[in-house]
């Protein structure tokens, strides 16, 4: 271990800091996150905890829990106590202080396991140490922030806890059963750091859904398969199975409630539809395959608590769509459409449908409907609200809830049933009561209350609750009219609205506006008519959309139509009568035509140059002005052979001027460039020749491509 004294004098973030310390009398610097700072300490990893048919496990076993815990618990303590910049260099260059926290988080007792720790003095005390142990390090983990000297970036925290898997979305998992229940908002506030310091952990979070999504689906495959072969599966796989099915349905309801920003990626991923279809398909077939086991089993009280747990998590989903109603009246349109869907594709399962009803009645989820949103579907409402309301009388969707199981099975049938307080796991009328939550407990107290008072709202009755410590004494004080001033005033059929949970938001942030395209004029939410054009895909509307249609395009023709019937008229008037002005005005064009056309090909080239002083010379000579052997005036492109020609006899004569072929030199001129043999001397005026062809035969090609399709464009062909 080196010693070095951390000075911060700048309040420097860890990433940017340099410690100086000395070394074999040298002064050097290193980075405050370095290798050279960690503790090669070797860790303990924590251990299962020693279980045996429920109970805890005494001997040899329990005493070695006992010893490893121990030591478990004085790591985690000596990790809590270093300094910042040596905490983070062990955390990232010792992989041992990782594998020791994930070690707990995978091994430790979920919540509703806790009570067989809590049976013993000798090991809650200790096994609460190291799971307060366990947490204050995550903890420490997400913190940016510790003191002004001692903290660290936010980028490069959130890229440490990603790059280095200090945090992962199976950690998060396994955190939810063992801190969901007793540390609901540390939890939660845990949760909301990690996925603002990394963004990235919300793609993860989408892919770990969809695992558990498929999960779910696979034990109803295997269900039902062993259902349909005729497999004999043993007690103790179903017993496991069980256990299993309530960590997956606990996870999922504690981190909709903890954490109420996955409900969107949940409704995206469709998990309402499976959770209904879980619970209707996979519970029944399991409690009915462990009961016919044994119907004393305790694991039917685990199975019972999956339920809750589902309808817990089938809840705080579709009540985003209650919040987005509530929050924005005026566009609640296709929120509600989306919540009716939800609740008319659940009605094929109808055990989950009646206790749904049961749990979460729906008739207050409607009302709040009908008194937000104005332009809701009244058809799909009262579709609704009479297919779940049947519900209550035993019967969902036309389907007898009690005659889908056994008749020997009729405690099943009932713990399945209905949601109630004590749950019946076999005939033998063993209980086990299940803890409720707070809300819980008040809902339970309303449904007494509005039992007895069935004329009362449940928003007045729970006014009445919060004044009276017991049932019976506001029952009394409701009969007997002792009511205080202010609730005997109230209305007592006032129904109950459920708080907005974004109030508090809007209190700390004031943000009101949560959709980007508030007040917009092209919020197709809001307004029914929008002004422009709803752009779909590629092109505007009414345009071509492929090349056929636009190669295929009649609109001109539709456009001038009217226009050449109108010439039609015209020419059926002076039909039989001829008229001079006719021949003059196609004179007239013509020769437009043709000065232009001479005016073009004066441009491209020398070539047209010759051409021009021919026809002008032509013209002084009284001849006709257009060459090529008659050419009519109104001629679309003269003859090709007459061009080709023309242009022979024009190349003929320049050659034969230069000294070239097709006539020979003119007389006086010696153009010889071959000379005598080699060996037997030239003339003087071989020689110049030759030098004169070497200095001039580059300054025009034998050929040229570009001029001759000028050529040929311009005379109105089309090059080859």
């Amino acid at each position: 271990m080196v010693f070095v004294t951390f000075e911060n004098e700048k309040n420097l973030p860890l990433n940017e800091l340099l410690l100086s310390f000395d070394e074999d009398g040298v002064k050097r610097k290193l980075p405050a996150l370095h290798e050279k700072w960690k503790e090669s300490r070797c860790f303990t990893r924590y251990a299962a905890f020693p279980m045996r048919n429920g109970l805890v496990e005494e001997g040899a076993p329990l005493d070695q829990w006992v010893s490893e815990t121990e030591w478990f618990v004085k790591d985690m303590e000596w990790l809590l106590g270093l300094e910042h910049f040596r905490f983070w260099s062990t955390l990232i260059h010792n992989p041992g202080v990782v594998e020791a926290v994930i070690s707990f988080t995978q091994n430790a007792v979920p919540y509703y396991l806790i009570g067989v720790v809590r049976s013993s003095a000798k090991v809650f005390p200790l096994y609460s140490a190291a799971h307060r142990c366990t947490l204050q390090v995550i903890c420490r983990m997400i913190t940016q922030r510790e003191s002004d000297r001692c903290w660290i970036g936010r980028e490069f925290l959130g890229e440490l806890l990603y790059k280095h898997f200090l945090v992962s979305i199976p950690l998060i998992f396994d955190l939810l059963p063992i801190y969901g229940r007793d540390n609901k908002a540390v939890l939660g506030l845990m949760l909301q750091t990690i996925f603002k310091l990394q963004p990235k952990f919300q793609q993860d979070l989408r892919v770990g859904l969809q695992y558990l999504q498929s999960t779910l689906k696979i034990i109803q495959q295997r269900i039902e398969t062993d259902r349909i072969d005729g497999n004999a599966t043993t007690s103790s796989t179903l017993n496991d199975l069980a256990i299993y099915v309530l960590d997956c349905c606990s996870s999922l309801s504690l981190l909709v409630e903890v954490y109420p920003e996955v409900r969107a990626t949940c409704t995206d991923l469709g998990l309402e539809q499976s959770i209904s279809n879980f619970y209707d398909n996979t519970l029944v077939l399991l409690y009915k395959n462990i009961f016919a086991m044994d119907n004393d089993s305790p694991y039917l009280v685990h199975l019972n608590a999956a339920r809750m747990e589902l309808l817990a998590a089938f809840r705080g989903i579709v009540n985003l769509q209650l919040e987005t109603i509530l929050e924005k009246p005026e566009a609640s349109l296709l929120p509600a459409d989306k919540f009716l869907c939800i609740l008319t594709e659940c009605l094929s399962d109808p055990v989950f449908v009646r206790d749904y009803q049961r749990h979460y009645p729906v008739e207050r989820d409607l009302d709040i409907l009908k008194q937000a949103c104005q332009g809701v579907d009244s058809f799909k409402l009262d579709f609704v609200q009479n297919a779940y309301c049947s519900g209550e009388n035993g019967m969902t969707n036309g389907h007898d809830g009690s005659g889908e199981f056994p008749e020997e099975d009729d405690s099943f049938g009932e713990a399945v049933g209905g949601v109630a307080e004590e749950v019946e796991p076999g005939p033998s009328g063993a209980s086990a009561k299940l803890e409720l939550t707070p809300e819980q407990q008040i809902e339970a107290n309303v449904r007494k209350v509005l039992d007895i008072l069935p004329d009362l709202g449940d928003g007045y009755v729970r006014k009445i609750l919060a004044r009276y410590e017991d049932v019976e004494q506001a029952i009394a004080a409701v009969l007997e009219g002792n009511l205080p001033p202010d609730l005997a005033e109230a209305d007592p059929t006032e129904p109950y609205i459920p708080p907005d949970k974004l109030d508090n938001f809007y209190l700390e942030t004031g943000i009101e506006r949560l959709n980007i395209y508030d007040g917009d004029e092209f919020d197709v939410l809001v307004h029914d008519k929008i002004k422009g054009v709803m752009k779909k895909g590629k092109g505007m509307p009414g345009q071509p959309k492929n090349l056929k249609e636009l190669l295929d395009d009649k609109s001109h023709v539709k456009e001038m139509k009217d226009r050449y019937q109108e010439y039609s008229n015209v020419c059926d008037e002076y039909d039989d009568e001829y008229d001079d002005s006719y021949d003059a005005m196609a004179d007239s064009e013509s020769k437009t035509i043709r000065l232009s056309a001479q005016m073009r090909n004066a441009l491209v080239d020398e070539l047209d140059d010759d051409e021009d002083e021919e026809e002008d010379e032509a013209v002084q000579r009284g001849g006709p002005a257009v060459s090529g052997g008659g050419k009519k005036p109104l001629d679309f492109c003269e003859n090709p052979e007459v061009l080709r020609q023309r242009a022979e006899e024009r190349w003929r004569s320049k050659h034969q001027a230069r000294g070239g072929g097709g006539g020979g030199p003119p007389s006086g001129q010696n153009r010889d460039v071959v000379g005598k043999a080699k060996g037997q001397g030239q003339e003087k005026d071989v020689l110049i020749n030759r030098k004169h062809k070497n200095e001039n035969k580059s300054s025009r090609a034998n050929h040229n491509r570009k001029q001759g399709a000028t050529f040929k464009r311009n005379k109105g062909m089309i090059p080859s």
